[in-house]
């Protein structure tokens, strides 16, 4: 922070200088080179907008993921309890049977 501080000031400092004092013809040639190998604005939007998107998604994911690995937990435990209840039963009644 100590060092990044100084140098945005520094850049804001040359980048309101330049801004100031530039030359039409410069600006339009930089322009005119620039315009097609630079995206445009909604590229960018675009691009944002599914970063966002995909980091929603991830979130999601793994909201998922989570609360389908509690429900089989869930499930194994009620299970065991089932099936012992069922075994419980199963040699009551053979005990009574004999």
């Amino acid at each position: 922070m100590h060092t990044l501080t100084p140098r945005l000031a520094a850049t804001a400092i040359d980048a309101a200088r330049h801004a100031t004092s530039y030359d039409v013809s410069a600006f339009h040639t930089a322009s005119a080179m620039t315009g097609t190998a630079a995206p445009g604005i909604g590229a960018l939007v675009v691009i944002v907008v599914i970063i966002l998107v995909m980091t929603g998604l991830a979130r999601a994911a793994r909201s998922l993921a989570a609360l389908v690995s509690e429900l089989l937990r869930v499930a194994t435990a009620v299970t065991s309890v089932l099936l012992t209840t069922v075994i419980a039963i199963f040699l009551g009644i053979a005990l009574l049977v004999h």
